[in-house]
């Protein structure tokens, strides 16, 4: 009897695990099937004005409406230029000034994702 209630425990628990991976998968992974994130523009996107640059990779960034969020975040602040790479899971940020290791990883909880690592480095690619 114990067996049996068990059995029936994890079957009902592997039910509710596939519908919500089929929501997932029908939904994308924030939840946003429908409507896209709207892009916030940077307030400047020529590189030369920007003479730093960093590489975050983010976990938890999965889809292109990911990305968006973290670009927006990061315009939010001024003074900032990012670029959301989904393949790579990471966002290229250049700014006017030097950044803290710190408040950049902020800036990406708060938009509801964890910064692995950041990286600085010099871009010398013209665009």
């Amino acid at each position: 009897m114990g067996t049996a209630i068990i059995v029936v425990v994890l079957v009902i628990l592997v039910v509710l695990g596939i519908k919500s991976y089929m929501k997932k998968l029908s939904s994308g992974c924030c939840g946003t099937d429908t409507q896209k994130e709207r892009r916030l523009p940077a307030d400047d996107t020529n590189a030369a004005h920007y003479p730093y640059a960093y590489k975050i990779s983010v976990e938890g960034m999965h889809c292109e409406n990911c990305a968006v969020r973290l670009e927006n975040a990061f315009h939010a602040e001024g003074g900032m230029w990012a670029q959301g790479d989904v393949a790579h899971a990471c966002v290229i940020l250049r700014t006017k000034q030097p950044a803290e290791e710190g408040r950049l990883k902020q800036i990406v909880a708060l938009a509801g994702y964890r910064a692995a690592a950041v990286s600085s480095f010099e871009e010398n690619v013209k665009k």
